[in-house]
């Protein structure tokens, strides 16, 4: 006996279902970027733009949507979206909506100590998290798939060291501030920052950068009930087409 999961007039949605995925191309807007950091004059680059307004350049591309095959079977009090190889935990909402979703996250630390006073600690972490999001009715599904990722990654050094600890570590450090921060000499002119062993580069002891990178994609999709089922159904695991050509 189905479990009571839906309300009104909402339709279960077990079954195997040919989901149509609308892929836009990208528009450069989807990632942001965030550095934060305590290196004294230190700053991110800026990018200089100029513009002609005499003159204009538009370009467009659309492609045709993706087609896969997607099984949804009841789970306990919720239900299993399984696409391929993959599976995503679903849930019911009081509106009649759909959440299939899952994170997946890792995250690490490498460090490095010297006996004479150095101190230095990369700390990582990434996480994404795929959702398909919508409402079934009856033999159709609409709503959204989205993709969001997160990658942030610390750093925290000594702000000066030893010569003893400069043979393993360097004059300038491990940490990458020459990557992310510049400083602007007397001129105007950008040059990378770094943390030099010997000058004091931070306004504390321990020099401090963080860097964090958020990305967001979001697609609509529609779903069509198929009558596969069982035995018939396993052939279309591995059944689709890709976007575009």
């Amino acid at each position: 006996m189905l479990l009571p999961l839906l309300i009104g007039c909402a339709t279960t949605p077990w079954g195997t279902w040919a989901f149509t995925l609308a892929v836009t191309p990208a528009t450069g807007e989807e990632c942001t970027t965030e550095v934060s950091h305590n290196l004294t004059g230190a700053h991110t680059p800026v990018v200089a733009t100029t513009t002609d307004e005499s003159w204009s350049q538009t370009s467009s591309t659309s492609t045709s949507p993706t087609l896969f095959f997607g099984r949804v079977e009841e789970s306990g009090q919720g239900a299993m979206l399984i696409v391929g190889a993959s599976a995503y935990p679903g849930s019911h909402a009081d509106d009649g909506t759909w959440t299939f979703a899952w994170t997946g996250s890792e995250d690490g630390d490498d460090e490095s100590v010297h006996a004479t006073g150095y101190d230095y600690l990369h700390h990582w972490e990434n996480a994404d998290t795929r959702r398909v999001k919508g409402t079934f009715n009856t033999d159709t599904f609409t709503g959204t798939y989205s993709d969001e990722s997160t990658a942030r990654e610390k750093w925290d050094e000594s702000d000066t060291w030893s010569e003893e600890a400069a043979a393993y570590v360097g004059e300038h450090g491990e940490a990458p501030v020459g990557t992310y921060l510049v400083l602007t000499d007397g001129s105007g002119v950008d040059y990378a920052a770094s943390n030099s062993r010997d000058i004091y580069d931070c306004d504390s002891a321990s020099c401090a950068l963080t860097v964090e990178s958020n990305c967001g994609y979001s697609y609509d999709i529609t779903g069509q009930l198929t009558d596969f089922a069982g035995e018939d159904a396993q052939w279309t695991e591995d059944a689709g087409q890709p976007a575009g050509l």
